[in-house]
């Protein structure tokens, strides 16, 4: 797969692009369907995309050795690029580099889990109380219009889509420390919730409706209550990621704490 060079199609001349919905660029590297506010594109952005779509969906699978320069060569760059890209993704915690020009992906294990989920769960709801506090009626607006918007029949997509929710909340707190270390957060637990969202895909979920409810909770300026939903919210992902990892290492023959462990 060559990447094509980036040219943002949908911005008038002598505008200024804003955001680029990948979900609508069939064909080229935007299938990745993840939004990035941009005002150049770079070769090296277009890797990020793609790979980490890639990493996401399963392509590249968890565990997996990929070699780097066998990468360039199907994705139509240079090795320059690639590096930059993977830089960031190992930053995300999604990859780990290796001597003789590999990497690998780094494995889904319980224990990261429970560790990104032991912090989120102090850090998201404090992170809404603050944003009940702080949040601007514009702000609320695009939280209200987020909360509401129909569930993406594509995995990756609504994976974005409910992380922009929940940026749009976090976003609101008035501390830029803390919206830092949420993103890092997010950035490293993507992967765990889209196994989440794969499920929900196949069945009527509650969490459209725990959105509408943390919605309205900072509409109304009321900070407990935006807090208490959230945390809700996150120890019901939590668990319930966990219990389909846990089925998926029993299928293996394995159990959570084999597959913690293996990873220590």
């Amino acid at each position: 797969m060559e990447i094509p060079e980036w040219r943002p199609a949908f911005a008038a001349p002598n505008s200024t692009p804003t955001q680029v919905n990948k979900a609508t660029e069939p064909g080229t590297l935007f299938e990745a369907a993840v939004s990035v506010s941009l005002q150049t594109v770079t070769k090296a952005e277009a890797v990020y995309v793609e790979t980490r779509s890639r990493i996401l969906k399963g392509t590249l699978a968890p565990g997996s050795a990929v070699n780097q320069e066998a990468l360039a060569a199907e994705l139509g760059v240079s090795i320059t690029p690639l590096r930059e890209a993977l830089r960031r993704l190992k930053m995300e915690g999604l990859i780990r580099l290796e001597a003789h020009r590999t990497m690998s992906i780094t494995p889904l294990t319980s224990r990261e889990l429970n560790e990104m989920y032991a912090i989120r769960i102090e850090l998201d709801p404090f992170a809404a109380g603050l944003a009940a506090g702080n949040v601007s009626e514009a702000q609320l607006e695009v939280i209200n219009r987020l909360a509401r918007q129909k569930a993406a029949s594509d995995a990756v997509v609504q994976l974005e889509r409910n992380r922009g929710f929940h940026r749009a909340v976090y976003s609101s707190c008035g501390n830029n420390a803390l919206i830092n270390l949420l993103e890092q957060l997010w950035d490293r637990t993507d992967r765990y919730r889209l196994i989440l969202i794969r499920g929900e895909l196949l069945r009527r979920s509650t969490f459209q409706q725990d959105h509408v409810d943390l919605a309205d909770a900072l509409t109304a300026r009321k900070a407990d209550l935006a807090a208490r939903l959230v945390r809700a919210h996150i120890e019901r992902s939590h668990a319930r990621i966990a219990s389909v990892m846990t089925a998926r290492a029993a299928d293996r023959g394995e159990n959570a704490e084999q597959q913690t462990s293996s990873n220590r």
